[in-house]
């Protein structure tokens, strides 16, 4: 019995070597499918969601890809500066560490500002490295995919003071607030304007405009008609003083609606 198995055993084992080199030879003879990395690097699929990067130059600091983050790992601060018009980014950190680059940040940006590239090294010796702030200079980059700004009008000049009364005089007319109230017929809350049925996305002579909550504050509204719409820290605003121009303007208002990331701009149509 001990011969008979030694036996069995050798002839196994020759089956093992042959396999192996059956396999081996056949490899040998297949052309090399060997990547020299870092020289040759992967080509990735066009769906592949890889390193976030943002475009400062296309970014209207809307924060919505802020809110949308589940890890809260992008942090978003900005300030409006004198002589430039909108929000103006100080700060717009992507920490990578918590990144899980799930894409949900890149799918509510209205100017694709924020996109993932193909870019899958991310490899640092510090977590310092690991949190970049995409408004530095030196991280400075371009997405040839981004909605181009429109064009911002130059910002409007400090109020003069107001001149003193004169005694006997009347009183000088005071521009109307910004109207409000009740709802339009679509049953949404008028914030700011003269509710009514919208006509959106519809071009045509503007009869109504009006705002209803949900503004982020990107001032998109206000630089397309910034007779029409005018952005506070909180929210957007109609004015209400430039209603008799609403025929005229009926092009830039709906320029806004349509600029309007989270559609709280709604107007009607004369029919």
């Amino acid at each position: 019995m001990g011969v008979i198995r030694w036996a069995g055993d050798m002839v196994r084992g020759l089956n093992t070597v042959f396999t192996g080199m059956r396999i081996t030879m056949r490899h040998m003879l297949q052309p090399t499918v060997t990547m020299h990395y870092p020289d040759e690097k992967w080509v990735m699929p066009e769906a592949y969601r890889g390193l976030l990067k943002v475009d400062m130059d296309a970014c209207i600091v809307c924060d919505l890809c802020m809110k949308a983050c589940p890890v809260d790992c992008i942090i978003i601060e900005w300030e409006r500066q004198p002589g430039k018009s909108g929000k103006v980014a100080t700060r717009f950190e992507i920490d990578y560490q918590k990144c899980m680059y799930c894409g949900l940040c890149a799918e509510p940006c209205p100017t694709i500002a924020i996109w993932h590239t193909h870019e899958y090294e991310n490899a640092t010796y510090n977590r310092v490295a690991q949190v970049i702030d995409w408004v530095h200079p030196e991280n400075k980059v371009t997405n040839p995919n981004a909605k181009p700004k429109q064009e911002k009008p130059p910002p409007k000049p400090a109020p003069k003071p107001a001149a003193a009364p004169v005694a006997g005089a009347a009183p000088a007319a005071v521009a109307a607030p910004a109207a409000g109230g009740g709802a339009d017929a679509q049953g949404n809350v008028v914030e700011s304007g003269v509710g009514g049925s919208a006509s959106n996305p519809d071009r045509g002579t503007v009869d109504k405009v009006w705002i209803i909550p949900g503004c982020i504050v990107c001032d998109a509204c206000e630089d397309a008609s910034p007779e029409v719409f005018h952005v506070t820290d909180t929210t957007s605003v109609v004015l209400m003083e430039s209603q008799p121009n609403w025929t005229p303007l009926s092009e830039s208002i709906a320029d806004a609606a349509a600029a309007c990331p989270v559609n709280v701009i709604k107007y009607e149509i004369k029919k």
